[in-house]
């Protein structure tokens, strides 16, 4: 056998160089996707429990959503919410093939919560506009989206290596900051029991639907769900087009 014919052999079926660096970063990237979702999943879902467990406390619930975030946030940044992770879209930290594995996330989990709270506890409840009047309709519209404007705005500053307000800080700090904001956030929706969360919303009103056999619970989950996602796109806008640059020209 001639040398060339070797080579030629040898060749055909030893892996290239550039095959094993294409096959490598592909199974990383598999592997950040399933815990991206594993812990969004799963975070969502303690924090749907707790939302039902903390029975319109805002400090309870606070503090359920300060858990779930300690839990998730190593793993995927803890967004639990779809208008976060619309926000990081719009803001270019993630692109849109990422955008739609947190909504997935975040859609099941909301919903396995719901469903563990039913097992458990025989109780689920879901935000819902409690008049349909006209004025009360906007009110509650307008306390989702202003309230879930402030809350993901400071998110946005706070995870900002050029904005935070902690530089340097840990990680556990931003957790309870963010805690905090989502607290204080909710101080703007009284009228619509503040739930700035339209994959808890979505998520909730479905299972407690289903469960009742009252379809018209959702009639207006157009509130819970449009309030929320207005307000993180204008926090987004707000956040890159005036914010940012005005802390740049301190």
């Amino acid at each position: 056998m001639s040398q060339d014919t070797k080579i030629i052999k040898r060749t055909q079926f030893t892996p290239q160089e550039s095959d094993i660096k294409n096959i490598i970063p592909t199974q990383g990237k598999s592997k950040e996707e399933m815990r991206i979702f594993l812990f969004e999943f799963f975070g969502m879902a303690l924090f749907a429990y707790g939302i039902i467990c903390s029975q319109g406390s805002d400090e309870f619930l606070a503090l359920f959503f300060f858990a779930s975030v300690c839990l998730a946030a190593p793993f995927s940044g803890a967004h639990v919410n779809p208008a976060v992770t619309l926000a990081m879209l719009l803001s270019r930290r993630i692109n849109f093939g990422q955008a739609v594995l947190y909504w997935l996330a975040q859609f099941s989990g909301a919903l396995c919560g719901a469903c563990c709270c039913y097992l458990i506890l025989n109780e689920v409840d879901s935000p819902q506009v409690k008049s349909t009047e006209y004025s009360w309709i906007i009110s509650d519209f307008s306390g989702e989206a202003f309230g879930t404007f402030t809350f993901i705005l400071f998110i946005l500053i706070q995870t900002d290596s050029e904005t935070t307000l902690t530089p340097g800080g840990q990680p556990m700090t931003t957790y309870v900051l963010v805690a905090l904001a989502l607290y204080f956030s909710r101080g703007f929706t009284f009228h619509s029991g503040g739930c700035l969360n339209p994959g808890m919303a979505v998520s909730l009103q479905l299972f407690q639907s289903f469960q009742t056999g009252d379809r018209q619970r959702m009639e207006f989950l157009w509130v819970f769900v449009g309030g929320p996602l207005g307000g993180g796109f204008g926090a987004s806008v707000f956040f890159e087009l005036f914010y940012k640059k005005q802390i740049k020209r301190l």
